[in-house]
């Protein structure tokens, strides 16, 4: 309950605030003080009022600039106890595709993981990651943890949807794929993708390798990458 109570304080903050009174904040289902409260006004994020006032005795809180200026420039959700931290352009490409289309194997096998490879980035497969457990979850760690997906949007799959919506969520880069002739969803009308010929893989894979360098360039990933093995 505490992430999801910290999110909403901060929230209902920049909303409703900038200060709120202890009496309205527990009204608003936010009573965990020591896992929710004392986390926000010790990082900086909320003050406790009056000014000098012990976190625990406040009679209000309220949002800190520092906090508003982040709220009003990036999205900030809630972390469903994922573990990890959201990673921002790593040198790691999720693959988002129905793995069990009968033309998954060879789309995947000689076009988008030697695509990634020749990219110089490292491919995590969609369904090769841990199924047991809240598979939610299990997804968003890996999403957490990559740069890009690659998604073949080929066959109209929830799945590949899904995950896409969860990248999109994220802020996380999407790089969609579909095989010509192939419809386009109408929530992804206006989307960039790239057409490949199912009988032309080798031509598709050097067009998806110079789309992977190109972003890796552009997001400055080596820099990244760099700075992980500091």
């Amino acid at each position: 309950m505490s992430t999801q109570a910290m999110w909403k304080m901060l929230h209902v903050l920049h909303l409703y605030g900038p200060s709120l009174s202890r009496e309205a904040i527990r009204k608003l289902g936010i009573t965990c003080d020591s896992d929710t409260i004392f986390p926000l006004v010790s990082s900086g994020a909320v003050e406790a009022l009056p000014h000098g006032a012990p976190w625990e005795k406040a009679k209000e809180y309220r949002i800190s600039k520092t906090a508003i200026g982040i709220l009003q420039s990036c999205l900030v959700a809630n972390r469903r106890e994922i573990g990890s931290d959201l990673r921002v352009d790593e040198p790691r490409v999720f693959v988002i595709m129905p793995f069990r289309a009968p033309w998954s194997r060879s789309v995947y096998s000689k076009m988008i993981r030697p695509a990634i490879v020749d990219a110089g980035l490292k491919c995590v497969r969609g369904d090769s990651i841990l199924r047991t457990g809240d598979l939610t979850a299990n997804i968003l760690r890996e999403l957490f943890d990559v740069g890009i997906a690659v998604a073949d949007i080929t066959a109209p799959n929830p799945n590949v949807f899904y995950e896409i919506g969860l990248c999109h969520s994220l802020g996380k880069d999407a790089l969609l794929l579909k095989q010509v002739g192939a419809p386009l969803p109408a929530d992804l009308a206006g989307a960039h993708y790239y057409e490949y010929d199912a009988d032309k893989l080798d031509i598709g894979r050097k067009k998806l390798t110079k789309a992977l360098k190109a972003w890796s360039a552009t997001n400055r990933v080596g820099q990244v990458k760099a700075l992980r093995k500091r």
